[in-house]
């Protein structure tokens, strides 16, 4: 098990603990997925982990027929495969960035079907803190054939046109969550715009966790903090 129901989380096979992989790190069945950037993963990584090729698994930008962001089924197949994971591999996805690669690369294969995907709490961070092994070998995995998936179930996907209906939606919250500079518009990130979606809710991702190894803060905080925010298990969320 992954962590304890009395932790308080609403789906606590989503997250995976540092004793548990470190004890199942070796099986067949379990790929440990680096979803850093390329030069961090050359550093250091966990020994047996594999780089995720694309921390953000995108389409190309000028290919106005995908969504930007969204793989395909057949290249999102084709990527899996040749990390060596079919559909009955666990795989435990990490970080050293807060888990922030690590939950876009499970938003990708969870909208795909593959369900058994863990993210490792506190990730890198808390197993360097542990003392646990690390390594620097770059592993290649076998390639294996993974079957292409039908097309990505949508209602995980806020469109551009289904905003302003939400917008006036009692029961819909945008939950923005940039920095306080993007929130009020002083730091555009090179956008032409500065600002939010009107009405948004703000709270930065990182105020989610706790300093130094960035794990989450505990279950019955971040239901407060949400609560707060309007935030509630009724509500519509879109974050951005």
């Amino acid at each position: 098990m992954m962590t304890s129901n009395a932790d308080g989380w609403a789906r606590p096979e989503l997250i995976c603990e540092t004793d548990w992989l470190a004890e199942h790190i070796d099986d067949d069945d379990v790929v440990v997925l680096d979803c850093d950037l390329l030069d961090a993963y050359l550093r250091l990584h966990i020994p047996g982990a594999v780089w995720s090729l694309s921390r953000y698994w995108k389409t190309d930008p000028r290919d106005d027929s995908q969504i930007y962001g969204m793989s395909d089924p057949a290249q999102w197949a084709q990527l899996v495969g040749r990390l060596g994971i079919t559909p009955d591999t666990t795989v435990v996805g990490y970080d050293g960035s807060g888990s922030l690669y690590a939950a876009r690369t499970w938003w990708t294969f969870d909208r795909f079907g593959h369900t058994n995907f863990k993210i490792l709490h506190g990730g890198l961070d808390k197993w360097y803190a542990e003392g646990r092994p690390l390594s620097r070998q770059n592993l290649r995995p076998r390639s294996v054939e993974y079957p292409v998936p039908p097309a990505p179930h949508d209602d995980s996907i806020c469109r551009l046109d289904d905003i302003p209906g939400a917008i006036e939606d009692d029961n819909h919250v945008f939950w923005d969550v940039r920095s306080d500079g993007e929130w009020t518009g002083a730091n555009k990130r090179g956008t032409q715009r500065g600002g939010r979606i009107p009405g948004a809710a703000h709270l930065e991702w990182l105020e989610t966790l706790e300093e130094p190894v960035r794990t989450l803060k505990p279950a019955a905080e971040l239901r407060q903090m949400l609560a707060d925010l309007g935030i509630t298990p009724e509500t519509t969320v879109t974050t951005y």
